[in-house]
């Protein structure tokens, strides 16, 4: 493959594998519009946009990430499809701690009017591939506090008979070449393909490839030399859309590009009397700080993407294999052949049992491998018996023979562990005798704190003596013993 440029996403690379994975970019800049100008022109309509600052589109509002300084950065676009719920790009959540992300309402992402936070993100999970890697490129970000007084925006799937139309994108990333964004921007496309080789759709055909793309796309491929012609022809042809997953759209004069910060930001058409969805931005060519004005490809909604947001309405966050909500309590999200999906639980307690996996792998009730252990655990003899705690997979017993380990067992801190028992005085501190041992007693502890001879030497009438001015206890008298090495 040649080496063209950088498809691209948002603020990461592409997963793509060989020489065009430096070609793709994943959208994340603004939607911007004008025809294509000479190449060394530098205006607001290289990649220009119309600003999209009414109230009425505050569904679309910014992600943005934590910028170390109590702010947040927009780094993508979303679209608020319920009072907790936004839509956004795959790639815009993935590998994002969702603490760390916010939802940024207003035109101005660098002054939104409204911060709200992000509990949790989710990813389409059925498909892979395509040139990013990301299959249906589609996410969702459940916000933490509900948005009630901004009206969301409906969404449909997006069909063929929409190629050849128009569409409009509404985004906050790149806006220009002097890399201006955050502000939310518009502009309207044309629809090209929902599949087929990318470059089909973006040249229509080969001549046309070769006379206005190979040369900046593929700039080590010579088309003069057949061998190298014949690579530019598999290219023109390959490089595939993903089939009913992906949608061109723009690269016709007039038309918007995404860009840099744009990813996720919804491709919009007027149904009845409501803006409504149909794809979100995902990537499109160019390097990580700039876009050429090819077009763009949006993750279209279709049955796959659309299943993956009625599930996570219905059910949101709740892995496809169910978990346990606690030690009690099995959780997963019914089917639609189950009535319509909807959050499922199950008490184990009541039939005596824990939620667990059991022996095919699946979530659900099972019995207790801990069962008639108590809570702290037990010592049998010098063996400890617990059940595990959080961090050590699943429920199990743990068995540990501290006599191996020269320890002994004990219920301590309310779990039985294995520890090392305290040393033993060889004999009374009121005894003149051999070298006491350090911690075997408070008092002769802190005898031999402060004088390190009674328990490295031996115990002397002097460390007896200490026995009432260090410890304040009387001895009655200095029983005979091992004579006074310090005499």
């Amino acid at each position: 493959m040649g080496n063209m440029g950088v498809v691209k996403t948002t603020h990461r690379r592409s997963r793509i594998q060989g020489k065009l994975a430096a070609a793709v970019a994943l959208a994340a800049g603004a939607a911007c519009a004008g025809p294509e100008p000479a190449t060394d022109t530098k205006t607001d309509e290289v990649i220009g946009g119309f600003p999209a600052t009414s109230a009425k589109l505050n569904a679309i509002g910014a992600l943005g990430i934590a910028d170390g300084a109590g702010g947040f950065k927009p780094t993508c676009t979303g679209t608020l499809i319920s009072p907790t719920i936004v839509l956004t790009a795959k790639h815009c959540v993935t590998d994002v701690d969702p603490s760390q992300l916010a939802f940024l309402i207003g035109p101005n992402a660098f002054a939104p009017i409204r911060i709200v936070g992000i509990r949790g993100t989710a990813v389409e999970p059925t498909t892979t591939g395509g040139l990013i890697g990301f299959g249906s490129d589609v996410g969702i970000a459940h916000l933490a506090t509900p948005v009630t007084d901004v009206a969301t925006l409906p969404f449909a799937a997006m069909s063929n008979s929409r190629i050849g139309t128009r569409m409009t994108a509404v985004g906050y990333g790149v806006q220009n070449t002097d890399q201006t964004f955050g502000t939310r921007q518009s502009g309207s496309m044309t629809v090209k393909a929902n599949g087929g080789p990318v470059f089909v759709a973006i040249f229509g055909t080969f001549p046309n490839f070769l006379a206005n793309g190979a040369a900046r796309l593929f700039p080590e491929l010579d088309p003069t030399d057949p061998a190298q012609l014949a690579q530019l022809q598999q290219e023109f042809d390959g490089n595939p859309l993903l089939d009913g997953l992906e949608t061109w759209v723009g690269g016709v004069s007039g038309d918007a590009q995404a860009c840099t910060g744009d990813g996720g930001g919804p491709l919009t058409a007027r149904v009845g009397n409501q803006t409504t969805v149909f794809g979100v931005s995902s990537w499109n060519f160019g390097s990580n700080a700039d876009c050429t004005l090819d077009g763009s490809a949006f993750a279209s909604l279709n049955p796959v993407s659309l299943d993956f947001v009625d599930y996570e309405t219905h059910c949101p966050l709740v892995p496809r294999a169910g978990t346990c909500e606690s030690l009690s309590v099995a959780l997963r999200c019914a089917n639609v052949n189950e009535g319509g999906r909807r959050e499922l639980r199950t008490e184990c307690a009541d039939l005596g049992q824990i939620c667990g996996t059991d022996e095919n792998g699946q979530i659900g009730c099972i019995d207790d491998p801990c069962d008639g252990i108590p809570a702290e655990g037990t010592c049998n003899g010098d063996v400890a018996t617990r059940c595990s705690v959080a961090g050590e997979g699943d429920r199990h017993v743990v068995t540990t023979d501290c006599a191996a380990q020269g320890q002994v067992c004990t219920v301590d801190g309310g779990a039985a562990t294995c520890v090392t028992p305290a040393p033993v005085c060889p004999h009374d501190e009121c005894v003149i005798g051999g070298a006491e041992v350090f911690g075997c007693d408070a008092c002769v502890t802190s005898i031999c704190t402060v004088d390190s001879f009674c328990c490295n030497v031996s115990w002397d009438s002097i460390c007896v003596g200490e026995v009432s001015s260090v410890c304040g206890q009387t001895c009655n008298g200095i029983a005979p013993g091992a004579p006074d090495p310090r005499r």
